[in-house]
């Protein structure tokens, strides 16, 4: 009788424990960690504010220890030119003009020190030789597309050339191949096309560039171009599933090619166009880390790096809005809000660089490695666009 009572105890005991832990979420849960992402939107203006010099340079590299300083010699212009363009989403979607006037300068900047006529009436961004460690000066596809996004929108406000702009716009055109493919490269000293570095993003930053311009400037040409180059990525992944690289910038430029009035997409053309945008969720969806006790709940398997995961926020936003299928929708949606949480995060919330995105959610361990509390100025920059453009589908 005795040991049958110590058995019922036993068994009582232990349903307990397993109820109290089935209900009771892990101490360490991302689910624990309140997230407010309208005041993460607020901090990384701010950054973005406090790090854009008198001069219109960025602050390239910070790093959360404040006794870790850089010359920031090393430059990327591709990477201030995107950063123009969350920027003017700031004040496009939150209408927000703090930061408008630091945008106006940094743009100044752009323009003076890296875009250059490099044909006759073409204009491309060309890399400074000494900040990008390169020994002939070159122009990048995908700068003279991001150039685009990032400036087009100055030409209402009288901020720039239309001059410019168009000069921008027939570059990539003069760099797209008969059958929609680009040159990555074009080699200014040499004044010919580079035939064999290829880029994965710049095709996409290149469209996405003509569509903006075809907003200030329109004209068939910039659509045309920027149609035959994403319908170019769409049939050359086809036949890979799943098995494809994320490419946000070109999710981002569909999504635009779909809402541009007299596009002259097919319907075969939009369906295939569709279906690239969902290989893009499928090549991502499934890598998502979900497990409630998992501290990087919302990254992804082997990518916990936070600008990384901000692209791939970017991405799946756009298509959001390109694919019909609704159950993907629904994924898509649990995946944005999952990852844009993870992403706030790991964002710094005080001190000298708060507002800030560093390299990885490592960042926060005990001992964590100097490399991954480098916050770069684009680290912010697609964070910023991810949560921005997120918001937008819960309006």
């Amino acid at each position: 009788m005795k040991s049958s009572v110590l058995i019922i105890s036993f068994v009582a005991a232990v349903t307990l424990i397993l109820i109290y832990s089935f209900f009771k979420k892990p101490a360490n849960s991302a689910e624990n960690i309140d997230i407010n992402l309208d005041k993460s939107i607020l901090l990384s203006i701010e950054y973005l504010s406090k790090n854009t010099l008198p001069s219109g340079r960025f602050v390239y590299n910070s790093n959360v220890d404040p006794e870790i300083k850089y010359s920031n010699v090393r430059y990327n212009a591709l990477r201030h030119a995107g950063t123009l363009y969350s920027m003017y989403l700031c004040e496009k979607y939150l209408h927000n003009n703090t930061l408008q006037e630091k945008r106006y300068q940094a743009s100044e900047y752009f323009v003076k020190r890296y875009v250059k006529e490099v044909l006759p009436n073409k204009y491309a961004v060309v890399s400074d030789m000494k900040e990008e460690k390169l020994t002939s000066p070159q122009a990048k596809l995908g700068g003279s597309g991001l150039a685009l996004i990032g400036l087009s929108n100055l030409y209402p406000d009288g901020k720039i050339d239309l001059k410019i702009l168009r000069g921008l716009g027939d570059f990539i055109i003069y760099m797209q191949k008969p059958d929609g493919s680009f040159y990555s490269k074009f080699l200014v000293d040499k004044v010919k096309k580079d035939e064999e570095f290829v880029s994965l993003y710049y095709p996409g930053e290149a469209c996405l560039g003509l569509l903006y311009l075809n907003e200030v400037d329109p004209q068939k040409k910039w659509v045309k171009s920027a149609k035959k180059g994403l319908l170019y990525l769409a049939d050359l992944r086809k036949d890979k599933g799943s098995d494809v690289p994320f490419d946000h910038w070109a999710m981002l430029a569909t999504r635009k090619l779909f809402e541009t009035p007299d596009n002259g997409l097919t319907v075969g053309e939009k369906m295939l166009l569709q279906k690239h945008a969902e290989q893009m969720a499928d090549s991502m969806l499934y890598k998502q880390r979900t497990d409630l006790s998992d501290m990087y709940r919302g990254g992804f398997k082997e990518n916990v790096r936070l600008c990384s995961i901000g692209t791939i926020m970017e991405g799946l936003v756009a298509i959001y809005y390109c694919t019909d299928d609704v159950q993907l929708k629904g994924r898509v949606l649990t995946a944005l809000d999952l990852g844009t949480k993870f992403l706030s995060r790991y964002q710094v919330k005080e001190g000298e660089t708060r507002g800030g995105i560093p390299t990885s959610a490592y960042w926060k361990l005990p001992n964590a490695e100097d490399k991954t509390k480098v916050i770069r100025v684009d680290n912010v920059q697609h964070v910023l666009s991810a949560w921005i453009t997120y918001m937008q589908i819960q309006k």
